[in-house]
């Protein structure tokens, strides 16, 4: 599927970067020995590269990138998300609101639930706002929103410029047996997606 999947719109570029300094995941190589460098995983749309280290390279006969990392001296190297980023567009907030018949805007997660095949999601936010006729309106508690992952990329519309980018991450990433607790990198400017579930909101 490298390389010829059509993961997401051609506005989609999502690039794997642990050598930016002010993320959380960043780091000069990983636990196995590999130097990092900026790598595109998404390219307009096309599915490029896994997310792999060393050993998973070696197993798959696939490029791969830095991402082995150990929570502590005593685990194993795991391949890991680090700093897994949307790159901006050139479209500004205003514009994407302006030319947005009905729809809502969403700010600050705070649920989530994918299930294990990465494929069907749902996620809760904190605030919504309105957008009727290309103006943002009435505010809304708790809006909620879910698909399918690749339906959902496929859909997107607008991809904000750098004015609207804005780093985010988790520093509790936990996985594996025994746990492995660790920090990951996400950073996204402002996205316009079409026909989206939205549910939830008072």
């Amino acid at each position: 599927m490298f390389g010829q999947y059509q993961y997401g719109s051609p506005l989609l570029n999502v690039t794997f970067d642990p050598t930016l300094p002010h993320q959380l995941a960043s780091y000069g190589f990983d636990d196995e020995g590999l130097k990092t460098e900026k790598t595109f995983i998404i390219k307009e749309g096309i599915l490029q590269t896994p997310l792999g280290g060393r050993i998973s390279q070696e197993r798959t006969n696939l490029q791969g990138v830095a991402n082995a990392r150990a929570s502590d001296w005593n685990r194993p190297p795991l391949d890991r998300m680090a700093n897994l980023n949307v790159e901006s567009g050139d479209t500004s907030l205003n514009d994407m609101i302006g030319s947005i018949e009905r729809g809502i805007v969403m700010k600050s997660n705070v649920s989530w639930s994918i299930d294990d095949s990465r494929n069907k999601f749902q996620f809760g936010c904190e605030w919504g706002q309105l957008i009727e006729n290309g103006e943002l309106t009435q505010v809304v508690k708790n809006p909620n929103y879910r698909g399918i992952s690749a339906t959902f990329w496929r859909n997107l519309k607008q991809v904000g410029d750098q004015d609207t980018f804005d780093v985010m991450g988790t520093p509790n990433c936990g996985k594996a047996e025994p746990n492995q607790v660790i920090m990951t990198g996400h950073a996204s400017p402002a996205c316009h997606f079409a026909d989206v579930e939205v549910f939830g909101g008072a």
